[in-house]
């Protein structure tokens, strides 16, 4: 059940236009960053729903080898989509609130976000690999 305050959003958000919430919530979603950097911080990788939108290695970090240097480009781009999945899941329940949702009916408010949510995640992932497989080329 969700609690008071979730309820109220969702009566705010309803009684906005849908499509001026939605857009909102999609350009909340889309701006998420999610951020990982090794404990020398030599790497530092960044993902957003655009893919990963910074790789940044320090020369010094080149001296591991391509391997070492590979792993830990992987690792860290597991920990920024992570994190980037975490702080989504932060701005949805702001926006949605703590308790559980009664998904059942078709095209809810709270479906409708969800879905786009999940989408932009997975498009975000998509991409996230896709850089992933050029970067592999590349090392």
């Amino acid at each position: 059940m969700l609690d008071d305050g979730a309820i109220d959003k969702l009566i705010a958000e309803a009684r906005r236009p849908d499509e001026e919430g939605l857009d909102e919530l999609y350009r909340q979603v889309m701006a998420v960053k999610g951020v990982a950097q090794d404990p020398d911080r030599l790497v530092r990788v960044e993902c957003g729903a655009q893919g990963v939108t910074a790789l940044d290695i320090d020369p010094r970090a080149l001296r591991w080898g391509s391997q070492r240097l590979s792993q830990t480009i992987l690792l860290l781009l597991a920990e920024s989509l992570a994190d980037m999945q975490a702080r989504s899941a932060e701005l949805l329940r702001d926006v949605l609130g703590d308790g559980p949702l009664d998904l059942a009916a078709e095209n809810n408010p709270a479906d409708v976000r969800l879905r786009a949510a999940r989408e932009a995640y997975e498009e975000a992932m998509d991409r996230a690999t896709a850089e992933l497989a050029r970067i592999e080329r590349t090392l």
